[in-house]
């Protein structure tokens, strides 16, 4: 690899050309780290910024880029990270939000995503809708993003200022009791040269379950300023807060179903790491809108984001960009769970109040550079991140099956319910009225949950990457280094830990682009990761890191048919070891931890058709077989975590552009995933699953003007079926929700 770039790389300067140059040299340059500026055909993306960190032709990066724009999220009114994804086919969610600070973790080619990203680095855990202008999902690894998952990254851009002035005021309600309201105003100069944007949004939801709601508010204030003709400043800020209930914490319990699995007439066998006599499934006799939250259930999120980011250009073939940023999320969540039914039908409450802390900071520092050796044109990009993360959870819990805690419990002077039956459910027993604890007493007379007091994570990157041109062109390469070093310490409550762990590693991509026409392109790439494991309590050692190897290969169209049809067609196969994957089993009352080596292959389709100009469809399908082929314990042939085998999507849009009818859009969408789909990771969970489901929305929008004023009235309605399905771990989806809005530009 070194070679290659020492053969077709010589100094960076000798290849730049001048004002003077030949006119069939000059390349028409677009804001290099900027891919909001490029306009979009409403969900169709042109560029990315996320596969080479610089903005870049969809066509010309070597890799698979799914990109969903504003005019999709703004069309679908998504409230939540989680929707925005839905209709994505190789993503799923794995887990139920408000646990801790990590609202949402998904499933990407059946590997669980741990890299959300907020411009190009990581973002914490919860980042929120609005402040948001696209979703650019990676799949497979790549050499830019330190510790990548070799499922691939979603890379969240944050709106900015825009050229033109506007101020929009959009107004929503549902079938929920739910409202909201949402500004965005943008001065495109405030004074010469500086542009300001202000974002800010309230919605308060009553929510469907028996005691439910939630409120919630965000603002932003983003400014660019163009100091000089080279030199562009920008800055963010904004803060985010959820208060109300923790739905989600309470979601759906599990129900015990003794079963026997080797066929042999009893239930007291372990077969493929599963105890028959422990053999849990999701309820089906738990109504939908059930929750085990009481009055004193409590859940207060709030997040924050700074960033400051320079851009310097050096001349017409060198730019520089620094970045820094800042993330911060607190999540002080109090609830009631009830987790597994017995196979007596009975189930023991547990009361547990948390506080999880977050802090993010990310240096980032790129040179961008352009050459022309001979024949061949390089776009080389060379950069260091430093990231530093600082995570306190801190959880307290009062459990009525433990002695000294049910002793705790009552000491307390109320009464509080211990447990809950299956038959008191279905005879309408309110639980929601119960008294329960508050967030201050089980604080102050539960029992800590976990004895680790605060944990660190640095890791430091370094990566340089070429992407190169040959015949005229038509051939583009792809290659890139990436070296890092993670460093872990952490402490416990008692003052003990601290002693810090060294790893390193280095990866690599190449890939490779070629136009077979104007409008079909081939496409290659190959690419390593690396992930440091734990410490295991068992061996008093670490244990061995994961490592993958992704690959993938396929085509990319953009504007066939006379340009009616784009996208893309991807195999890919990725192999990753030293998985290591732990879940809570509340039968043994510990965690179970498996150690395997997952294998994830399929295919990958993602196609734009406008049949005409005023109708606009997309559609994605993933074919994926996402499944251990080695285990350290029982796990061989169990399903990867939210791997759905095979899932369709499906949206479209259709616009009336004359006649009376002027100005109306109306479409929908559907979506299609069959299983089994895998709601844990180990064995002793694995016939916790989803058997597939189908989902079905549509929206309409009308275009109009009132009181000289450009107003759009629209309606949406998810899940018109009103079909119940398990999202992930318990965390079931929405019935059927119509939501109205009203939409003025002033």
């Amino acid at each position: 690899m070194l070679a290659l770039f020492s053969l077709l790389l010589p100094p960076v300067l000798a290849g730049q050309t001048t004002s003077g140059g030949d006119p069939a040299d000059a390349v028409v340059r677009l804001d290099p780290f900027d891919v909001t500026s490029v306009a979009t055909d409403r969900y169709q993306a042109s560029n990315t910024i996320s596969g080479t960190a610089m903005n870049t032709p969809l066509k010309d990066v070597p890799m698979t880029i799914n990109v969903i724009t504003s005019e999709f999220l703004n069309d679908a009114i998504v409230g939540s990270l989680e929707r925005a994804l839905d209709f994505n086919s190789s993503v799923t969610q794995t887990t139920r939000g408000e646990t801790n600070n990590q609202n949402a973790l998904f499933s990407l080619r059946g590997f669980r995503n741990r890299n959300i990203l907020l411009d190009g680095v990581m973002g914490g855990d919860y980042i929120p809708r609005y402040l948001i202008d696209r979703i650019e999902v990676v799949k497979g690894p790549n050499t830019l993003y330190g510790q990548s998952d070799p499922g691939g990254l979603v890379n969240m851009i944050s709106k900015r200022p825009r050229a033109r002035d506007h101020a929009y005021l959009n107004a929503r309600f549902s079938t929920f009791d739910m409202y909201g309201g949402d500004i965005d105003v943008n001065v495109a100069q405030v004074v010469p040269g500086v542009g300001l944007r202000v974002l800010a949004s309230h919605e308060s939801t009553d929510g469907f379950r028996w005691l439910d709601g939630t409120d919630s508010s965000f603002g932003a204030v983003t400014a660019e300023w163009k100091a000089t003709a080279s030199t562009r400043i920008r800055v963010l800020g904004s803060l985010n807060r959820n208060s109300g209930q923790p739905s989600n914490r309470g979601a759906r319990p599990f129900m015990l179903v003794p079963t026997d699995l080797n066929g042999d007439g009893d239930t007291l066998d372990r077969v493929n790491g599963l105890l028959e006599s422990t053999a849990r499934y999701n309820s089906d006799f738990v109504p939908w809108e059930f929750t085990s939250q009481t009055k004193n259930s409590y859940l207060d999120q709030r997040a924050s984001y700074a960033q400051f980011n320079l851009q310097q250009s050096l001349g017409s073939s060198v730019d520089l960009q620094y970045s820094f940023m800042r993330a911060e999320q607190e999540n002080v969540v109090s609830f009631r769970e009830f987790n597994t039914f017995s196979a007596a039908g009975s189930v023991t409450a547990l009361y547990q109040t948390t506080n999880s802390v977050n802090v993010e900071d990310a240096h980032t520092l790129n040179v961008l550079a352009r050459a022309k050796t001979g024949p061949v044109r390089h776009t080389l990009i060379a950069g260091a991140r430093q990231t530093m993360s600082k995570r306190d959870h801190v959880p307290y819990q009062l459990r009525p099956g433990t002695a000294a805690e049910l002793a705790a419990l009552n000491a307390l002077g109320r009464t509080f319910r211990h447990t809950v039956t299956k038959a008191e459910l279905l005879a309408g027993a309110e639980i929601w009225k119960d008294d329960a604890p508050t967030r201050s007493e089980i604080v102050a007379a539960g029992f800590r949950a976990n004895q680790a007091a605060r944990n660190y994570e640095g890791v430091k990157t370094y990566y340089v990457s070429d992407s190169f041109s040959l015949f005229d062109e038509r051939l583009r390469i792809l290659a890139g280094l990436r070296r890092f070093e993670v460093t872990g310490w952490s402490y416990q409550v008692n003052g003990s830990g601290g002693s810090k762990r060294l790893s390193r590693d280095t990866s690599y991509q190449i890939g490779v682009n070629y136009a077979i026409t104007k409008s079909l392109v081939a496409f290659a790439n190959q690419a390593t990761s690396y992930n440091p494991n734990g410490f295991d309590s068992e061996t008093n050692d670490y244990f061995p890191p994961e490592e993958s190897e992704a690959i993938e290969a396929g085509f990319k169209i953009d504007g066939l048919w006379g340009g009616r049809i784009s996208g893309s067609v991807a195999w890919f196969n990725i192999d990753k070891d030293n998985v290591v994957r732990s879940d809570y089993n509340p039968f043994e009352f510990r965690s179970t931890t498996e150690i395997t080596d997952d294998r994830s292959e399929g295919v990958d389709v993602e196609l734009f058709v406008n049949l005409t100009p005023t109708w606009q469809t997309t559609l994605s399908y993933t074919h994926l077989n996402a499944r251990t082929v080695a285990s350290r314990t029982e796990a061989l042939g169990l399903r990867l975590e939210g791997a759905a085998p095979d899932r369709l999507t499906f949206f479209t849009t259709y616009a009336i552009n004359n006649g009376s009818f002027k100005g109306l859009r109306f479409g929908g969408g559907a979506i299609r995933a069959w299983g089994p789909i895998q709601q844990f990771g180990t064995s002793d969970s694995r016939l916790v699953r989803e058997d597939g489901y189908t989902q079905v929305n549509l929206f309409a929008r009308y275009e109009t003007v009132l009181y000289d004023k450009p107003v759009t009235f629209g309606i949406n309605v998810s899940n018109l079926t009103n079909e119940f399905f398990i999202r992930a771990r318990a965390n079931s989806n929405t019935p059927r929700e119509i939501v109205g809005s009203i939409n003025v530009r002033f």
